[in-house]
C-alpha cells in the first residue's frame, strides 16, 4: 500500500514542480518586462503598453502557483524550538496533526476563492486601465493555487503516517 502510495505521491510532485516551472518562468517573464519597460521609457518615453496590468496579473500566477512547489520542497518557515524537545512519537503525531490543519485551512481557502472567482466569471468583472482584461481567470488561479497547496498538505500528512509507522522513508526536510 506505501509503495502505490509513493507512487502517487510522486506522480503530483511532477505536476507541482511543473507548476513551479510555470512561476519561476512567469518571474523571468516579468524581470523581462519590467527591463524592456524601463527601457522603451528611457530611451524612446514610449513605456510598453499594458506592462502595470501584465505583472500585477503574474505576480498573482506566480505566488499562488508556487505554494503547493515550495510545501513539496520543504521551504516553509519551521520553528522547531520546543517540538524537538518532544519525544519522537510525540513529534511525529503533532507533524501529522499540523498538516492536516493546513490541509483543511488551506480548503477554505480555496473555496472561498473559487466563490470570489465564479462571482468574478459571472458578473464579467474586469480590470480598468490602459489595457482592459477579465479578472475571473486571475482569481481562478488563486483558487487552483489554494487547492494545489491543500492537497500537497494532505498528501504530506498521508505520507508522513507511513513514514512514521516505518513503511517509507523521510524525504529531506521531513524530519521530526
Amino acid at each position: 500500500m506505501a509503495e502505490n502510495f509513493e507512487r502517487l505521491y510522486q506522480a503530483y510532485g511532477r505536476f507541482v514542480i511543473l507548476m513551479g516551472m510555470i512561476a519561476g518562468f512567469l518571474t523571468f517573464g516579468i524581470m523581462w518586462l519590467i527591463d524592456a519597460n524601463a527601457l522603451m521609457r528611457k530611451l524612446f518615453n514610449e513605456p510598453v503598453t499594458g506592462s502595470l496590468e501584465i505583472t500585477e496579473g503574474a505576480l498573482v500566477l506566480i505566488i499562488f502557483l508556487g505554494l503547493a512547489f515550495t510545501q513539496r520542497r520543504r521551504g516553509h518557515i519551521r520553528v522547531t524550538l520546543l517540538t524537538r524537545h518532544f519525544p519522537q512519537t510525540v513529534r511525529h503525531l503533532l507533524y501529522i496533526v499540523v498538516l492536516l490543519v493546513g490541509a483543511a485551512l488551506t480548503a477554505w481557502y480555496a473555496w472561498a476563492a473559487y466563490t470570489y472567482a465564479l462571482r468574478s466569471y459571472n458578473i464579467n468583472e474586469l480590470e480598468w486601465g490602459v489595457v482592459t482584461f477579465v479578472v475571473w481567470p486571475i482569481k481562478s488561479t488563486i483558487a487552483l493555487g489554494w487547492g494545489l497547496f491543500s492537497l500537497q498538505f494532505l498528501l504530506d500528512a498521508i505520507r508522513h503516517m507511513f513514514v512514521a509507522a516505518g513503511h517509507l522513508e523521510p524525504i529531506a526536510g521531513d524530519e521530526v
